[in-house]
């Protein structure tokens, strides 16, 4: 199967949103998907989509491609879980009291006080046991993905120099560059829209610093070029000054490994993130490299993850009741 960049493995909706999400179980919807005796409803995962999409764009308003996209997100990852904790139970994974109190409290220190705690849990109809219980189930999944679907360690000196021996001849040395970009369209837009959009811009480029999500996956679910979903925004080589002159200036006060700030273009705005000057010098490509060598290891993780999700899904029966909420390729289809 092709692995979009899209955010789509299980678990992504985490911890906050397990606090935030809990009033929704009290939702009168009716079940669009069942695994096993537990139901899913449309509003459950149609009020996560959302919640989602505004932690991850914030002011931005989500379209109906988006908000599709968020509930693929979202429903593989409700499915994934139930799938993980029937499996969980079956083999009779443990955590200790000791090891649920400690995550309890780091993520009880996000909120600044108890206080402030208590009233999240209370607005979201949670008690202390329902959110150590998560807390609880959420530590089980990881140790049982992690014995079974084991994330992909970091590239090392030697690997990332070895690709470089094995693709350096094919690396032309002119003017080129390569990178990705994250672009939003603005024509026809109002100066409050072009104004939200930068700021919108600005708060991906924040997320990608503090490693909260790759340039990828935010450039395959927000940029408005119609290849970036399968691209994730990166772009083929080119000269910076065939895109104009302030990109060229841009881009020339940035490293490898460095975004630019954001950028106004012809039809909208921008920013982009300089993965490889083509020089010839090995330390220009070891960005590019890096990355590549990355996106080799999780596609092949989520290859690995999807057919043990798959497996899970025929052990345990997982009904898919309305098509509207399919993902492509769902977990547990038949």
């Amino acid at each position: 199967m092709s692995i979009n960049f899209i955010s789509r493995s299980v678990l992504a909706v985490a911890l906050a949103a397990g606090v935030a999400s809990a009033q929704l179980l009290n939702s009168k919807s009716m079940d669009v998907i069942r695994v096993e005796k537990v139901g899913i409803s449309a509003g459950k995962i149609d009020s996560l989509a959302q919640m989602l999409g505004h932690q991850q764009a914030p002011g931005k308003k989500l379209t109906d491609e988006m908000m599709t996209q968020l509930r693929y997100a979202v429903i593989d990852n409700l499915v994934g879980q139930e799938l993980v904790k029937l499996e969980c139970k079956k083999q009779g994974i443990k955590v200790s009291a000791a090891k649920v109190d400690s995550v309890s409290k780091l993520f009880k220190a996000q909120f600044g006080s108890e206080e402030v705690f208590q009233k999240e849990l209370k607005k979201s109809h949670t008690t202390p046991e329902q959110f150590k219980s998560k807390i609880e189930d959420q530590l089980k999944s990881e140790i049982l993905l992690e014995k079974n679907v084991p994330y992909p360690k970091d590239p090392t000196e030697k690997q990332r120099e070895a690709y470089w021996e094995l693709n350096k001849g094919k690396v032309p040395i002119n003017d080129t560059i390569s990178g990705a970009r994250i672009f939003i369209n603005t024509k026809g837009k109002s100066a409050q829209e072009i104004s939200d959009a930068k700021d919108m811009l600005k708060g991906l480029a924040a997320q990608v610093r503090s490693k909260k999500a790759t340039f990828a996956q935010l450039a395959a679910m927000y940029s408005d070029d119609k290849d970036a979903k399968k691209t994730g925004g990166v772009m083929n080589k080119f000269v910076p000054k065939s895109k104009g002159d302030a990109f060229a200036k841009a881009v020339a006060k940035i490293k490898v490994g460095e975004m630019t700030d954001v950028m106004t273009e012809k039809d909208g705005v921008s920013i982009f993130m300089l993965t490889e000057r083509n020089d010839g010098k090995y330390e220009s490509y070891k960005f590019q490299i890096d990355y590549i060598l990355r996106v080799q290891a999780e596609q092949e993780r989520q290859m690995k993850l999807k057919a043990y999700l798959d497996g899970l899904g025929k052990v345990y029966k997982v009904q898919y009741i309305d098509k509207k909420y399919q993902p492509p390729e769902a977990i547990g289809a038949n």
